[in-house]
């Protein structure tokens, strides 16, 4: 029996990796006394934030206990606490930390004077000094933002504030364990191939961003599914005064040294160029407000560095020279457009760009002074491109390269390179409402990441033509047609979550309990050598129509042999319930309990090649084998 419940909560323990771990406001918690150390029940606290002139009201309780759940994060807030023949006492220029406490213990003193008003005020610069956290954890707010430097402006460059970190590593967990989420949504590279992030590590803008909580060991039910840490952001809002700003970043390689130990180099040519806009306010001040954000950045990636020889550079004459001929490549080139209808594009002396746009924009709604309700939609689109892949795949055939087809002594075509997207939209709505002692937040968030491949080749088989080298090991002179990795490349990945958490206090009790859905669809498409491969020893061999040396193709059991692609979903159902004693004002207790129900609905059944079914056991062909030279 014992070992059923130790298996029982090592599997939900693991299970949990898989769960968001969202929380996007704060919390106001303490406890109200005279200067008799007498307990205050019925004191009223009223926070407002400053920029848009939200309250939150709470009364203290049994202990004279406060707490206020669900609060913006940021500031500044002012805070009163009054009480009836006791001084009313202010607190201003507050800052409420993303995700965590704010401890309030206020000492109200009696009115010495019947109908007159004492009104004390403190700032709260040197109340941030004393509150709870839950947990290691650090906060990047938005002064930090934009004081801390940044070469990529990616959010992975301000985590490493975290003293915990190493690079996007975080906890001394592969940065793959973390789990980041944007106002309660999933911004996680769901697919996993790449970095942390998704939309190449950048999938919104640092100015659309207020806030960042970095949680390396948090007590807190409501936050799982991470190993390493728990990244929870949340973006700008609109205030009750109109702003903005315009910005461009611009870097080449003339910020970069060329000398390093007395030994000067030729720096590689770059560019990089950022610009955008953010802007914000009210549409009904102190009610409905706006915030928008877009940038666009791109950078020329010189994916092709060598040019063809000519008479008056022949190979060998620069490092940037390679083997093959102008002559020969253009006749190649003609050849294919008047044979077979190939287009080829150049071969040299191109350079694509890398580009990205990134869109924000939200709307925030006090609905009343019990409900505020958050709408956010973020979308980034753009991608990266990538020469051929040098990899010659394994075909069955063993004929070797002596070397890749992205050195020297060959040239491929531009229309055989490749564009890697990098798209990712998102959208967050949440609900929260208070009602005294009872608070209440409701989410329901959806990621969608597109990680689709594309070329600007027809549909057309990819060739390696060969040259030189031994009668068993040749070198490639060039390639045309499709990328072999290309065709039917897909990642994609759909992400639905739905949360709500309710919570009440009482005496000296703050109970929260909750439960999320979450749902993920993945699709993924690969399908090597789909246009087929072909490799012949000469040009020659390739035009007079003789055999290959070496061929491949890969097909699926699609109908008219459409590109097939794989897919599954996943499914999360988890419960959760913890209580926080306030047993004095300086110790507080947390204990709580989670359960994640993971599932994997509706999984396809494996199509098996009917050739490959009928085979019972390995069969082996005879093949000549043939040493290396």
């Amino acid at each position: 029996m014992l070992k059923r419940i130790l298996f029982f909560f090592a599997f939900a323990l693991m299970a949990g990796q898989f769960v968001s771990a969202q929380i996007t406001t704060s919390t106001i918690t303490g406890s109200i006394k005279s200067t008799t150390d007498e307990a205050l029940v019925g004191a009223t606290v009223v926070a407002t934030h400053v920029p848009t002139g939200t309250k939150y009201t709470a009364v203290s309780r049994n202990g004279g206990a406060i707490r206020m759940e669900n609060l913006r994060s940021g500031g500044p807030y002012t805070i009163e606490v009054s009480y009836v023949g006791y001084d009313k006492e202010t607190y201003t220029d507050v800052y409420l930390q993303l995700a965590e406490s704010f401890i309030l213990n206020p000492v109200l003193k009696k009115t010495e004077k019947v109908m007159e008003t004492v009104v004390l005020t403190t700032s709260g610069r040197s109340l941030l000094l004393n509150k709870n956290r839950t947990g290691a954890v650090t906060n990047i707010g938005l002064r930090m933002i934009n004081q801390m430097p940044t070469v990529s402006r990616s959010l992975n460059d301000l985590t490493r504030a975290t003293p915990q970190s190493n690079g996007a590593s975080i906890g001394g967990g592969n940065f793959r364990q973390n789990n980041f989420t944007i106002d309660g949504s999933d911004f996680n590279n769901s697919f996993g191939i790449g970095g942390n992030l998704p939309a190449g590590g950048a999938p919104i803008s640092l100015d659309a961003v207020q806030e960042i909580s970095v949680n390396i060991t948090p007590f807190d039910v409501r936050q799982s599914g991470f190993i390493g840490s728990a990244i929870n952001a949340v973006t700008r809002s609109g205030t009750n005064e109109f702003s903005g700003s315009v910005y461009k970043y611009f870097r080449n390689e003339k910020y970069r040294g060329d000398e390093v130990d007395g030994v000067k180099f030729v720096r590689p040519v770059e560019e990089f160029n950022q610009w955008g806009f953010r802007f914000g306010g009210p549409i009904i001040k102190n009610k409905l407000f706006f915030f928008i954000n877009y940038e666009t950045e791109s950078r020329p990636k010189p994916i092709q560095t060598r040019f063809a020889a000519t008479a008056g550079a022949p190979y060998g004459s620069s490092p940037n020279v390679a083997r093959p001929t102008a002559d020969s490549l253009n006749f190649i080139s003609n050849y294919l457009l008047s044979n077979y209808g190939y287009v080829t594009g150049p071969y040299d002396n191109y350079t694509p760009n890398e580009e990205r746009k990134k869109y924000m924009a939200r709307l925030d709604w006090n609905i009343s002074n019990k409900h505020q309700l958050v709408l956010r939609y973020s979308q980034v689109e753009g991608g990266e491109p990538f020469p051929v892949s040098g990899s010659v795949g394994g075909t069955g055939i063993t004929e070797a390269f002596a070397d890749n087809r992205n050195q020297v002594h060959a040239l491929w075509f531009k229309n055989s390179n490749y564009f890697q997207g990098a798209n990712f939209y998102s959208f967050a709505a949440e609900l929260n409402s208070n009602w005294g002692k009872v608070s209440n937040v409701l989410r329901g968030t959806y990621t969608y990441q597109n990680d689709s491949r594309t070329t600007e080749s027809q549909v057309f088989p990819f060739v390696d033509i060969m040259s030189t080298g031994s009668t068993t090991r040749s070198l490639p002179y060039t390639s045309f047609g499709h990328e072999p990795f290309s065709f039917g490349n897909l990642r994609k990945v759909k992400v639905y979550s739905v949360v709500d958490n309710f919570s009440w206090t009482k005496n000296k009790h703050s109970w929260t309990v909750g439960g999320q859905f979450e749902q993920s669809e993945t699709i993924n498409g690969f399908q090597r050598f789909a246009t087929s491969y072909y490799r012949f020893r000469t040009w020659n061999d390739f035009a007079t129509g003789q055999l290959p040396s070496d061929f491949a193709i890969t097909y699926s059991l699609s109908k008219n042999f459409a590109p097939a692609f794989s897919s599954f979903k996943f499914r999360q159902l988890s419960f959760y319930g913890q209580d926080e004693i306030a047993v004095s004002r300086n110790f507080r207790l947390t204990f709580g309990l989670r359960l994640d129900l993971p599932s994997y609905p509706d999984v396809p059944q494996i199509v098996t090649h009917p050739l490959v079914a009928a085979k019972t056991f390995a069969e082996w062909r005879n093949r000549e084998y043939r040493e290396p030279a």
